[in-house]
């Protein structure tokens, strides 16, 4: 007879959102782990003092399944500012949000950002997105952001000064190249909510997720060689039994008769300290000049102290995909990049470590909100979860996680 009622394969926000519900359910559940600590892709390194994320990551305040899994006081989340600031060699100027500070009206009237026209439109859009429901925005037809951006009439001033900067960073690629469902999906989120930052890093997240778990277990530094009906094999050859299954991480290589092609966006973050904040206090910094090596900066710092020593400062820079050149030669061409765009100081700033996270975030077609609990199941006592399941985010993690337990309890009812 097995042992456990469920065993979960990842212990990233899917997998521990999928335990939570299990657990909920008074099911017997193990949690199966390659790394040492949990949270997959949500993951933090202590440095020195510094408090360094595994890549550029921020929690949307907005994101309806962070609402309701997370405890926003106990993480102790801390807020950019709406907006951004935006650069190219000496040209800089502030993107505001008017919404929220009335104060910014004229300043975005006037801003190089874009036209009159452009500004029109990017309040029309606002407005007809926060009309949207999450199912409707996922229902709509699939292009590309670029495309739906076009569509809508916005200048290449507009696309290449704000829209491609800031939504490639968060999309992780240049072209804009993402399912248009997902832009206005983050365009509401950013619309109703604040990008933050929990005190103690993204990892925190996940930390707090397995908190709130009292009776599951654990099994940490375990890789998982294959998964068959009822039981899981460890690279060791020891073999772990119960009753369903869910693969709650990448799963080609422990399942390879899933035939599920993902393919994936990267990554590339340096980080840096100084005792001075370069740019405007509590703004993501987004480069728009044209074959810029830099995508955006932030002072997280700035934002949240913990994660700097008292006297110094955080600087993330995350750099657009550069495959021929040397950890070294980035680092310089930043240095670089920034003293010609008036930043002297660039040429002090200590380098703390740098962070390339190939498997950032899945790129995928179809993107969806939500699906028919059902379709996690992918074989007899076998469910999958993940973000690369629905659409590439946190929300979406989190929401598969539930759909996954929800298919399980059914079956394990039955």
């Amino acid at each position: 007879m097995a042992n456990y009622d469920a065993l979960i394969i990842g212990a990233g926000a899917a997998g521990l959102v999928a335990a939570k519900e299990l657990e909920n359910y008074h099911l017997k559940v193990l949690v199966i782990d390659a790394s040492d600590r949990v949270g997959g892709r949500l993951r933090t390194d202590k440095v020195d003092g510094f408090t360094l994320d595994h890549g550029f990551q921020v929690l949307l305040s907005a994101y309806p399944l962070a609402q309701k899994h997370l405890d926003f006081k106990a993480l102790n989340l801390k807020p950019f500012k709406s907006g951004a600031f935006c650069f190219s060699g000496r040209d800089h100027f502030l993107v505001e949000d008017v919404n929220r500070n009335a104060a910014a009206y004229l300043r975005m009237a006037l801003s190089p950002v874009g036209s009159i026209w452009d500004k029109l439109k990017l309040a029309k859009l606002r407005k007809e997105v926060l009309a949207k429901s999450e199912e409707m925005i996922f229902n709509e037809p699939e292009i590309s952001t670029l495309d739906y951006l076009k569509q809508r009439g916005f200048s290449d001033k507009i696309i290449n000064r704000f829209f491609k900067p800031f939504f490639g960073g968060i999309f992780l690629e240049d072209e804009l190249k993402t399912s248009c469902r997902q832009f206005q999906f983050i365009f509401k989120m950013f619309a109703l909510g604040e990008a933050m930052l929990p005190q103690d890093g993204i990892e925190s997240i996940a930390s707090h997720l397995k908190s709130q778990l009292k009776e599951t277990h654990f099994r940490m530094n375990a890789q998982v060689k294959g998964v068959r009906k009822g039981e899981v094999e460890l690279s060791d050859g020891e073999i772990i039994t119960g009753k369903q299954i869910i693969i709650a991480t990448d799963p080609s290589a422990i399942f390879p008769q899933l035939v599920q092609d993902i393919s994936w966006n990267e990554t590339h973050q340096y980080y840096f300290a100084s005792s001075k904040s370069p740019f405007p206090k509590g703004y993501i910094s987004l480069s728009f000049a044209e074959d810029a090596l830099i995508n955006n900066i932030a002072v997280l710092s700035d934002v949240s102290a913990s994660y700097a020593p008292k006297g110094q400062h955080l600087i993330s820079v995350s750099i657009r995909n550069q495959k021929s050149k040397s950890d070294d030669q980035i680092e310089n061409e930043i240095r670089r990049e920034l003293i010609a765009s008036g930043y002297e100081a660039a040429r002090d700033w200590t380098f703390i470590r740098n962070f390339k996270i190939r498997k950032a975030l899945p790129s995928i077609s179809n993107n969806a909100y939500t699906r028919p609990f059902e379709e996690s199941r992918i074989a007899e006592g076998i469910y999958i979860a993940g973000d690369q399941m629905l659409n590439p985010s946190l929300n979406a993690a989190m929401e598969s996680g539930e759909l996954a337990a929800k298919a399980l309890i059914l079956n394990h009812t039955n």
